[in-house]
């Protein structure tokens, strides 16, 4: 698949996802469904761009993943670089969109509402750093050992896109009290940028974590996939350690 096919389906994927997940927020607020109906938003949104752009991207649409996907030599390290410039660009594009409706609304403010992550006073939930911390690295994990998981060969590919979607539908219902729900670096750089500056001094743990969880996700799938560790880019120290853990 050529790179400019894969930036086209990334961004047009991320910019979707954005107007889905994060515009459910900022223009329906809690009135919809409340948490339910935010979480629903975000899984179905991530549903159908499985079917939509899967077989051009594979539908990434987060860094986290794609960084997951290159960790597991599923694409090439040429391709990463597109992957991650189509993300950001893409949720900054999709923010831009949803920031033009909210702004038609009378005393709207997009400090402190434009469905940015957070800790602290924050957090929805009044959660700190370290809850934050948790959150994105195990749940992203949790994201990227299904999406991995999809990827075996007995896996059918009919069920894909319901399988990544609900599970980042029960992503956001666990953890929305938290930190909003980043698990997506992308994501969350398409509401900071929006946001204030409070929401971009706490941007970097929703950069760095997220992708500390794909690498955790990376080797929870290492531990009960049929692929080897050696089939990876992890090193071979590493490697070598995980596996004895593993064996």
């Amino acid at each position: 698949m050529s790179a400019r096919r894969i930036f086209g389906a990334e961004f047009i994927g991320t910019a979707i996802l954005m107007m889905g997940g994060p515009g459910s927020t900022v223009l329906a607020g809690q009135g919809i469904g409340g948490a339910l109906g935010i979480a629903l938003a975000f899984g179905l949104t991530l549903l159908f761009l499985v079917y939509a752009i899967g077989p051009v991207s594979g539908c990434h649409v987060n860094p986290a993943v794609s960084i997951a996907m290159w960790a597991a030599k599923k694409i090439e390290t040429a391709m990463l670089l597109p992957y991650l410039l189509a993300q950001f660009l893409g949720a900054a594009f999709g923010g831009l969109v949803i920031y033009a409706i909210a702004k038609g609304q009378k005393g709207f403010s997009a400090t402190n509402n434009f469905a940015a992550n957070g800790y602290k006073r924050h957090s929805p939930g009044g959660f700190d750093l370290s809850s934050a911390i948790l959150v994105e690295i195990l749940f992203t994990a949790i994201l990227v050992f299904v999406v991995l998981s999809t990827t075996r060969k007995t896996f059918p590919r009919a069920a894909s896109g319901l399988a990544i979607g609900l599970t980042l539908t029960l992503i956001h219902l666990v953890t929305i009290p938290v930190d909003n729900t980043s698990v997506n670096p992308a994501r969350s750089f398409g509401s900071a940028i929006f946001s204030g500056t409070e929401a971009l001094k706490q941007l970097w743990v929703f950069i760095v974590f997220p992708i500390v969880g794909a690498f955790v996700g990376l080797l929870a799938w290492l531990a009960v996939d049929d692929a080897r560790l050696e089939d990876t880019r992890l090193d071979a120290k590493s490697s070598e350690a995980v596996r004895n853990l593993v064996d």
